[in-house]
C-alpha cells in the first residue's frame, strides 16, 4: 500500500504494478499455493480513480482447509481494492483501501486481512 500511495501523491492516479515497482511472489504471480493478479489496472497503465478499481487480488490455487478452490480453478478472495479518499492531505485527495479476504473459510486464515486500509 506504500507504494502506491507514494505513487499517488506524485501522480494524483493510481498505478499498476509496474509503475508503483511492485513484484507478486514467486514465478510469473504464482507460489505453490497462490496466484497473484493486478486487478482492474493493468500493469504499466494509470487509473484517475474516477470509480473504484481492484488494484491487488490473489487466490488460492488448492483449497486451504475451509478456503476451497471452485473445482480447482484460482478463486481470487483476496481484494484490495482503491478510491480517492474524501479525506485531504496537505490540500490534496489521498488513496484509500478496501481490502476483503471473501468468504469466512479464507477470513480464518488472514484474520487481519481486511484490516488494511483502516
Amino acid at each position: 500500500m506504500k507504494l502506491q500511495q507514494a505513487y499517488f501523491s506524485e501522480s494524483n492516479m493510481a498505478g499498476g504494478w509496474q509503475l508503483i515497482g511492485y513484484m507478486a511472489p514467486g514465478e510469473g504471480s504464482n507460489t505453490t499455493n497462490f496466484s497473484y493478479h493486478p486487478g482492474d489496472i493493468e500493469v504499466g497503465e494509470s487509473d484517475a480513480l474516477s470509480g473504484t478499481p481492484v488494484g491487488w487480488k490473489a487466490g488460492n490455487k488448492v483449497n486451504l482447509n475451509e478456503c476451497a478452490t471452485n473445482n480447482g480453478a484460482v478463486d481470487y478472495h483476496w481484494t484490495v481494492t482503491l478510491a480517492k479518499s474524501s479525506a485531504t492531505t496537505g490540500g490534496n485527495a489521498d488513496v484509500a483501501f478496501t481490502a476483503s479476504a471473501g468468504t469466512p473459510g479464507c477470513i480464518a486464515l488472514t484474520p487481519t486481512f481486511d484490516k488494511i486500509g483502516k
